[in-house]
């Protein structure tokens, strides 16, 4: 098979996790489409704290050129009638486009021979990383593009003659490239540490090459600083990389994210992001090396420490990887070698292009939008929060966020004061990782509380095999019972992986109280008043606990009379 076969049908496989609406995490809807979708749909979206603080840490420039862009060419088309399902896809389809012709063109430019280019852009479309991260709205993604063209563009410089019309806007277009990268993300200087020095003999022989780029640097920089400026309606100039800097520098803020080990990104995300490519890389001095070294270096710094902070890197350590020749000496190991890279990439592939969260966006699309109008409100349970920019034009008239942790929190929490009469807009609970005794208290409430008013649907959105789901299903005591209105099977919560105990002994009673004399054969063994279970109970209670899947199901009043 020849490599561009190969390419070809990898590009496929990357199409296909490209309209695949798994959800990575938050950031890829938060910290871009649902904040140009107010701006260019007039939507009703929820804006996070980096846009909404004193100080704002997210440049608005870099997003306009990366959601805004494909956002407003669709205005353009549709006017304000856009369906944001489409809105969804374009967007992906977008980052697709751009990762398959700015990236790999950019790999092709840092191979220096034809066999080396093809090398790269073979080893880089058959990661999954290219293929998922790097076709969802990340910050990171568009951060992968810009790195790599600005390691382009330092080897143009840091190779031409002076004077040279190539060179000159080579070095603005570098000089633009650096000053978006870091209005985009903080994390982007990290990655030029060494790779700056490739210009350090350039500088010395032309000293007025740097001048081109301090200026086209400076210009993007102001023409930056204006747009935030505008944007935040400040009095004073918004400079959103500083403000992000010193929020970072800020320990105790990095904990409300989580902390970890310095060590984290070389020991955990790395081997999850390369898995066997690890052992492939080979230190070299090559600009692609060197600029994912010190990325990862400068990153492990600070101990907020995310998988999806190294995805620039991922490329640039591809890309410096070597085949040893005794892999390929026979076709067994040949084989051998392909069937690791295949299983590793298809797992992960799975996982985070297929399954994760990946009911989220469509019972957000494909349920709760169209049925705004009968619903009044809408309880979101151990999922990721659910993007309010798909709602499109429907109201939003009250949102709570967060995980509530006592249930004497409820009565406070779901005031009437939200919910005055004759209001038509969705009330969304985005109750995260609450207890079900939480979720059955309002869930409660609400049914009683929209039943007394316009009598709407209420809905309690959750994954089949929740933890403490069992107790909504079973118990005929309840004021409520729920019918299952919509499913979604590709979905997966690894948040609330495990085996739930007092499940398996609430479902052993049922079953006793049903039949006390004749004992099923698949029951559970017991000794006394404890249960013992062999492996194999164990295996099989974590598969059907941890089962895929995401359900809608209404909730409605029991009639006791």
């Amino acid at each position: 098979m020849s490599w561009r076969l190969a390419y070809l049908i990898l590009l496929i496989v990357r199409f296909y996790f490209t309209i695949s609406p798994s959800y990575i995490h938050p950031d890829e809807h938060f910290q871009g489409p649902e904040i140009l979708a107010g701006d260019v749909f007039g939507w009703n979206v929820t804006k996070t704290w980096e846009f909404t603080t004193d100080y704002p840490i997210r440049s608005i420039l870099p997003l306009w050129l990366a959601y805004g862009f494909p956002m407003t060419i669709l205005r353009w088309i549709y006017g304000t009638a856009v369906n944001p399902t489409l809105a969804y896809y374009c967007l992906r389809m977008f980052f697709f486009l751009v990762s398959f012709s700015l990236e790999d063109w950019a790999l092709q430019e840092l191979g220096s021979t034809p066999k080396i280019r093809a090398h790269y852009l073979l080893l880089v479309a058959s990661s999954y990383v290219t293929w998922t991260y790097q076709t969802h709205t990340f910050s990171n993604s568009v951060e992968t593009i810009i790195l790599a063209w600005t390691l382009v563009l330092i080897r143009r410089v840091s190779f031409r003659n002076f004077g040279h019309t190539s060179h000159f806007w080579s070095c603005c277009l570098l000089g633009c490239l650096v000053a978006i990268g870091v209005f985009n993300r903080i994390t982007f200087p990290a990655f030029l540490v060494l790779p700056v020095w490739y210009l350090i003999p350039q500088f010395t022989r032309f000293p007025s090459s740097i001048l081109f780029i301090v200026f086209s640097g400076l210009a993007t920089s102001l023409l930056a600083i204006y747009v935030d400026t505008r944007y935040y309606e400040s009095s004073t100039p918004v400079l959103t990389p500083l403000n992000n800097l010193m929020y970072n520098f800020q320990t105790e803020n990095l904990a409300k994210h989580g902390l970890h080990h310095r060590y984290t990104h070389v020991l955990v995300n790395l081997p999850q992001l390369l898995g066997p490519y690890l052992l492939l890389v080979r230190p070299q001095i090559s600009i692609a090396f060197l600029s994912a070294i010190s990325g990862t270096i400068v990153l492990s710094i600070f101990q907020h420490q995310e998988a999806r902070f190294l995805v620039p890197a991922i490329p640039l350590f591809l890309a410096s990887t070597s085949i040893p020749k005794f892999v390929l000496s026979t076709k067994a190991r040949k084989w051998s070698f392909i069937t690791i890279f295949v299983i590793f990439n298809t797992i992960l592939a799975g996982i985070f292009g297929i399954y994760h969260q990946g009911g989220v966006v469509p019972a957000q699309t494909l349920y709760v939008a169209p049925h705004a109008s009968s619903i009044s409100d809408v309880v979101w349970w151990k999922t990721y929060s659910p993007p309010d920019w798909l709602l499109g034009e429907h109201e939003v008239s009250f949102l709570h966020r967060g995980t509530v942790q006592d249930v004497s929190n409820v009565s406070s929490l779901v005031g009437t004061e939200h919910k005055p009469p004759g209001e038509v807009g969705i009330r969304v609970w985005d109750m995260m990782g609450s207890g079900s005794d939480v979720i059955i208290t309002l869930v409660k409430t609400l049914v009683l509380q929209n039943h007394a008013k316009d009598n709407r649907d209420v809905i309690l959105v959750a994954p089949v095999s929740a933890k403490g789901l069992y107790k909504f299903l079973d118990d005929p005591s309840f004021p409520f019972y729920l019918k299952l209105e919509w499913t979604y099977s590709r979905h997966l919560s690894l948040d609330d992986i495990g085996v739930d105990y007092d499940e398996l002994i609430y479902h052993r009673l049922r079953r006793q109280d049903r039949d006390d004399d004749n004992k099923n054969e698949h029951d559970y063994e017991s000794d006394g008043d404890t249960l013992v279970l062999s492996m194999w109970d164990v295996i099989r209670l974590v598969i059907s606990q941890n089962a895929p899947g995401l359900g809608v199901w209404r909730v409605s009043l029991r009639d006791f009379s």
